[in-house]
Parts: structure tokens; C-alpha cells; sequence
């Protein structure tokens, strides 16, 4: 059961996007540059990026998703001097904390490498839907985390490139103003099958 954080009566959804998809294909590239197109930063003047590792502690997090929000004026002025106070903190205390700076802020959370559906389950709590367009992008080998995030979630599985399509993009990044030589060129289509 997800933890409240003494929150009643909030709805706890946001827009989410999840990404999905096997190791290796740009699951983690395509979130970062969505994180730092232009138009992006110009809407979510409130950003922070957190890696969830397999063993992952929710304080941990938690306090790492602080710290990556930084100076965000929301997070300056909630009582929070340095790293030392939030290290202080229980989960709930700074679920609450992190929870009542984000109010009345639209912010960008990316929450890259999910390995199961608990860690995002019990992040949610604090992450509520404040009306204010706020976004939460989640990178996941699993899609049994990407659809059961939330009912307004859309989920997007990549799947690994046809092999002509793999070899014309290796070419245009391998070979932009070089020519291969045939040899070369078997050599370089045996790595693009593999």
C-alpha cells in the first residue's frame, strides 16, 4: 500500500510518459534529450533526473531527488539548509518535505532505470497531480512497470532496429564524410547483425 505522506484527499496522478524496452536502446538518450531541449527547460523551470539502481533505498531517492531539483526556488524555501538536514530525515519526513515544495510548481521528474513497479508505487505518494501540467518520465527494462503506472500513462516500447535500417543508420554516424572500403564495409554489416 502506497504511503500518504499525510496527504488526504489530493489526487496522486500526473501526466507520465514511460519508456520501455530491452537494454541498450536508447532508452535513457531519448529521455535525456527530451530533458534538455530548450522548450523543455523554458516550460519546467523545475527539473531533477534520479538513477533508480536494483537495490534502490526510497530515502536514498528521495534525498537524491531533492538534491537534483537543487536551487529550484521551490525547494529553497522550504527549510532545508544543506545535504546534512535532509540526510536527518525519515522517508516520510522527507516525502512530505518534497511533497510541500513541489505545490503550486510544475515540475519534470525523470526517474531513469525502474526495475520494479514497488519503487515507483511508493514514489507516487509524493508526486501528486497539482494541476499545473507537471510531467514524470520513467525509463524501465519492464513493461509490467510501464503499464501499470498509472491509467494516464503513456507508455512507449522501443524494440530494436530491421537490420537495413541498422546498417543505414550505423553508416550515417560511422561514415559521414569517410569512404569505406568493401572490406571495411563487411567488417562493419557483421557488427550491425550482431
Amino acid at each position: 500500500m502506497a504511503r500518504s505522506y499525510g496527504i488526504k484527499g489530493c489526487s496522486i496522478w500526473r501526466f507520465i510518459v514511460c519508456i520501455y524496452g530491452m537494454r541498450g536502446l536508447g532508452k535513457t538518450t531519448i529521455a535525456r534529450k527530451l530533458y534538455h531541449l530548450i522548450d523543455v527547460k523554458r516550460e519546467f523551470e523545475n527539473r531533477a533526473w534520479v538513477v533508480v539502481s536494483q537495490d534502490y533505498i526510497i530515502q536514498d531517492l528521495l534525498t537524491r531527488i531533492f538534491n537534483s531539483f537543487g536551487d529550484a526556488e521551490m525547494v529553497k524555501t522550504h527549510e532545508v539548509e544543506n545535504n546534512e538536514d535532509l540526510k536527518k530525515m525519515n522517508e516520510v519526513d522527507l516525502g512530505r518535505r518534497l511533497h510541500k515544495s513541489l505545490q503550486g510548481h510544475s515540475y519534470l521528474l525523470v526517474i531513469d532505470g525502474v526495475w520494479d513497479k514497488e519503487a515507483w508505487r511508493i514514489l507516487k505518494a509524493v508526486f501528486l497531480d497539482n494541476k499545473n501540467g507537471s510531467r514524470v518520465i520513467i525509463t524501465t527494462r519492464n513493461e509490467e512497470v510501464a503499464k501499470s503506472s498509472d491509467e494516464r500513462t503513456h507508455s512507449h516500447g522501443l524494440r530494436h532496429l530491421r537490420e537495413e535500417k541498422s546498417w543505414q543508420l550505423f553508416c550515417k554516424k560511422t561514415f559521414r564524410n569517410f569512404k569505406a572500403d568493401e572490406e571495411l564495409k563487411k567488417l562493419c554489416k557483421e557488427m550491425v547483425q550482431k
